[in-house]
């Protein structure tokens, strides 16, 4: 099962396969020859009873006495089936595999092409359904014998059990004992270095001597895999390996991920993502979803992961990530691009990852702030130690959550998972009467039921009261001796859709556009617009042009334009910009800067301001790194900055004048 990192890494697939399954066995070797592109691969299938037929990828040929060398090419869309009985099956095949790397791009918000299978002097990497023959309905284990050129070291899931040199060859054995629903092989000139953490392997497979980063993925290794065996139950591999690709990826398969070189030397990425790739390890590759329910993997992954972090952190870095989280729903999700959690299998844009990560990961936050923190963990203790290696479904875990939190649960089950869209809160009124304080709150058809926080701020502190709203209309009454203000979900416990006034201009809001209008003139501006919608037809247009209510991507409009656009606080000097207090010279940065659009009030557009056309096209790719911030800087030398406009005031929000309603 292959997983997408979150955050920039974007791929695709999520493990979306149950266990309680037939398990076919492969024992495999596997000889290649990096000039002619080719790979033999010899496998004894042991075919269990209950399958009936085995599928092959139709860019390898059976070997016979008069098999033709295979024509070079890509892996086929097409399957071949054939007939098995149970019992050992003993196939012997060959593909010549070949596909250009050089146009792979992934971002956070879209997943792009993605490379199937590819044998070449840049590196070898077996990926496609049915390089190996598999049945749909069947889980499989795997032994593998990989001969490789001498100096190229290969990887794949599980424990490798000898590596000797023979020859001009490496010779690898590898243990997948545990059931998967498919394998990837990847193999090149890695620097490889290992250590133990309580009889685990961790294993670095870079592309570059490089110690520095080889003892961060080490030393972060150790973290998450004590972090996770506390949090969840012990680690269910023999080992666990990071892997540098030569082109773009970020996939967390059982026991190792593999991450492209760029994304790999973020400075950030060891602390945040590769932390989420290795919690898949628990959720998704060891326990496996139910997709007839829905994929819950990725929203309860995110929960233990990146969430967790900003948890760790501080409460006001959690609550910033959840406010996040709902500003991504609001801006990639409409009507017509959302769907209910049962439907959501896997993330293939930012509409499905705001629902599939976002809102499932505040269901689970949600539940928790129901049960509690300790009830929470030793439900999700419960259903991992007690499904291994089989097929995990969402009412699993609300059943959990009923018995661990003592109290039935159905109805959110019901609520959160079989219904699109999300509450729209209203602070009515508030009043003080004597040393308590009277509010109404409403929420818009169709009616959710929700448990509401609500501060109250008094001269002696914050208090903080939880109150249920089920009707379209409710008044509360709470004891506050002193109030002065009230906040409804100031800190974004629930999930619901933010009013206009509580999200301040975000990229995300122009990434989320599916037809943004580009004023962008010349060569560098139309490449420019063609890497950002990654297709040949941007719509180009004048400033001149009606938008029709689209964002627009404004590319380095002239002073007088970029004065009307910028914001009233933000500053222009000749090439000096000010803004929240940096002085920047745009002759030495590019900024790109999400304001509201002067023509379309309520439209957040996007200004892209590049120092050189030469670097304007590769900015696209940059951009979609960023999507939760309002602007970016990204200077000739040295890591960007970015920050956000400050929110105008919420609607959730009232001053509070003792003895009159406000």
């Amino acid at each position: 099962m292959k997983h997408a990192m979150t955050i920039i890494l974007l791929a695709t697939a999520s493990a979306v396969l149950a266990a309680d399954k037939p398990v076919i066995h492969h024992d495999v070797e596997l000889w290649f020859d990096l000039g002619l592109h080719h790979v033999r691969i010899l496998d004894t299938v042991t075919v269990p009873a209950g399958v009936d037929s085995l599928r092959l990828n139709e860019a390898f040929v059976l070997i016979g006495s008069d098999t033709p060398m295979p024509q070079v090419g890509s892996v086929s869309e097409s399957l071949r089936t054939f007939p098995v009985a149970p019992g050992k099956v003993q196939l012997d095949y060959q593909a010549a595999l070949f596909e250009s790397t050089e146009d792979i791009t992934f971002s956070r918000e879209n997943v792009g092409r993605e490379i199937q299978a590819t044998v070449s002097n840049e590196g070898i990497y077996l990926a496609a359904e049915g390089w190996l023959v598999f049945h749909e309905d069947a889980m499989a284990t795997h032994r593998l014998t990989v001969h490789t050129p001498l100096g190229w070291e290969p990887m794949t899931q599980g424990r490798r059990q000898s590596r000797e040199v023979i020859g001009e060859e490496l010779v690898t054995v590898w243990d997948a004992t545990k059931p998967a629903d498919g394998l990837i092989l990847i193999a090149n000139a890695y620097h490889v270095t290992e250590r133990d953490f309580d009889g685990i392997t961790s294993y670095t497979y870079f592309l570059e001597d490089d110690p520095k980063l080889v003892e961060t993925y080490q030393e972060r290794t150790g973290v998450y895999l004590e972090m996770y065996r506390d949090m969840i139950g012990p680690y269910p591999y023999a080992k666990f390996a990071t892997v540098e690709n030569w082109f773009p990826t970020g996939y967390g398969m059982p026991s190792w991920t593999l991450l492209g070189g760029t994304v790999l030397r973020l400075p950030f990425i060891p602390f945040t993502s590769f932390g989420h790739e290795i919690a898949h390890n628990w959720w998704g590759n060891s326990s496996f979803v139910d997709v007839e329910g829905g994929n819950w993997c990725e929203g309860l992954t995110v929960y233990c992961a990146d969430y967790h972090y900003k948890s760790l952190e501080s409460d006001a870095a959690a609550a910033e990530y959840r406010k996040n989280l709902l500003k991504d729903f609001a801006a990639y999700v409409t009507s017509e691009r959302d769907m209910t959690l049962r439907e959501f299998k896997s993330r293939h844009s930012g509409a499905t990852r705001a629902i599939g990560y976002g809102k499932s990961m505040m269901v689970f936050h949600m539940v928790e702030r129901a049960i509690g923190r300790d009830a929470f963990l030793k439900a999700i203790q419960d259903v991992w130690s007690s499904h291994p290696f089989t097929q995990v479904s969402w009412d699993d875990f609300f059943l959990a959550f009923s018995e661990f939190g003592g109290q039935d649960l159905g109805w959110m089950r019901d609520q959160w998972l079989e219904r699109t869209g999300a509450p729209v809160l209203r602070l009515e009124s508030a009043v003080t009467v004597d040393d308590r304080v009277n509010f109404v709150l409403t929420q818009d058809e169709p009616l959710w039921t929700v448990d509401v926080p609500v501060l109250v701020e008094t001269l002696a502190g914050t208090e903080e009261h939880v109150v249920r709203l089920d009707a379209a209309r409710a008044e509360y009454l709470v004891e506050a001796q002193g109030a002065v203000a009230i906040h409804v979900d100031p800190d974004d416990h629930v999930f619901r859709r933010l009013h206009p006034e509580e999200i301040e201009p975000t990229l995300s809001q122009v990434l989320g556009e599916e037809a943004p209008r580009f004023v962008a003139a010349g060569a560098p501006g139309r490449e420019f617009s063609e890497r950002w919608t990654e297709s040949d037809n941007p719509i180009m247009v004048t400033m001149e042009d009606d938008p029709e209510a689209h964002a627009r991507i404004v590319v380095n409009p002239s002073q007088l334009e970029l004065k009307r656009w910028l914001p009233s606080d933000i500053q222009l000097a000749g090439t000096l910009l000010f803004l929240q207090g940096l002085r920047i010279d745009l002759k030495l940065n590019d900024v790109v800067m999400a304001v509201t659009d002067p023509d379309q009030p309520g439209v957040t557009s996007l200004l892209v301001l590049s120092r050189s056309d030469v670097g304007l096209p590769g900015l696209a790719d940059r951009v979609s790194h960023y999507g939760k911030y309002s602007w970016l800087i990204f200077p000739a030398k040295g890591r960007p900055q970015r920050g956000n406009w400050p929110a105008v005031d919420s609607p959730l929000s009232l001053t509070l004048d003792p003895g009159g309603w406000k």
